[in-house]
Parts: structure tokens; sequence; C-alpha cells
């Protein structure tokens, strides 16, 4: 019998994690409505003069500048609908591996500007983006989540030969 020392195949209980992934999904929804259409994107074109003032890659700032804010009401409604997919997810345990794989991918992307933004406290980034790979990592939505009733019944589809039921099976 192989040993583990480190414990890699130790057993967690779901609920903590599952607890953590709800008040996630709480924080983009939070996020997202302070970004909402209806207020005129809020605070967002602001943090993006602040990016590109105070870039962490020239390259990055140089997109924000040439593309991002000469069509920032395209930018600021996928924001806006992003942020508000992905709290959806996480409240209700959807998807959830695809959700905090996106979530992490969405958090390193505001990492590359915000970096260097004064005020901005430069470990919020790995914070903000490392629960999210936990989150895909574990298919934290199989606990409290929807995702424990879609996960057998794509397993019992996939096993009878559907093959779309394979693929989005790694989606919780």
């Amino acid at each position: 019998m192989a040993s583990d020392a480190v414990g890699l195949r130790a057993s967690v209980p779901g609920w903590p994690l599952a607890v953590f992934r709800i008040a996630y999904g709480v924080l983009f929804l939070d996020m997202a409505l302070q970004k909402a259409p209806w207020i005129s994107f809020g605070w967002l074109e602001g943090f993006i003069r602040k990016e590109i003032a105070n870039p962490t890659f020239g390259w990055y700032a140089a997109f924000l500048q040439n593309v991002v804010l000469p069509n920032f009401t395209l930018f600021a409604l996928q924001t806006f609908v992003i942020e508000l997919a992905l709290g959806v997810a996480l409240l209700l345990g959807i998807l959830t591996r695809l959700a905090g794989a996106a979530g992490f991918a969405w958090q390193v992307n505001i990492a590359l500007g915000a970096f260097n933004v004064p005020g901005e406290w430069y470990w919020i980034w790995p914070l903000l983006a490392l629960p999210l790979f936990c989150f895909a990592a574990t298919g934290a939505g199989r606990v409290f989540g929807v995702d424990c009733i879609l996960e057998p019944a794509l397993r019992r589809r996939a096993a009878e030969g559907h093959g779309w039921a394979r693929v989005v099976q790694y989606a919780v």
C-alpha cells in the first residue's frame, strides 16, 4: 500500500468550500451591480483610466487606451455580463468548474492592468484568483449546488454514449 506522506489523497468536507463559493458568488454579483449599465457602468471607466496612468505592462495600457476606451460601452457591458454570470454560477453552484476557470482567467486579466494602481493592495489579485482556481479544481458546486444534480445525470448520459454529456461533465 502506497503512503500519502503529504496528504494529497486526503478528503476534506465539501461544505466549507461550498460556503466560500456562495460568498464568492455574492461578491461577483455585488461587483457586477456596481458596474451596471443603468448606473452608467459605475466606477469602471475611472478605474480603467487609473490602469492606463499606472501601467503594469505598457502593452496592456496601450490596449486599454486604444481598444477598450474607444469601445467603452461594449467592454463595460461585457464586464457587467461576465461578472453577473460568474456571480450566478458560483452562487447557485452551476457549471462551477467552468465558472471557476473563467473567473480565474478574469481575475488574472484584471490583475494585469490593476497591479500598479495606487491604493490597490498587490496581494488582492492572488487572493481573488486562487479561490476560483480551487472552485474549478474541486467541482465546488457538487455540494449545496445545482452541479450535485447535474453531475450524476450527465454521467448517466455519457455512459449511454451521449458525447455532449461527456463534454459538459467537465464544466460541473
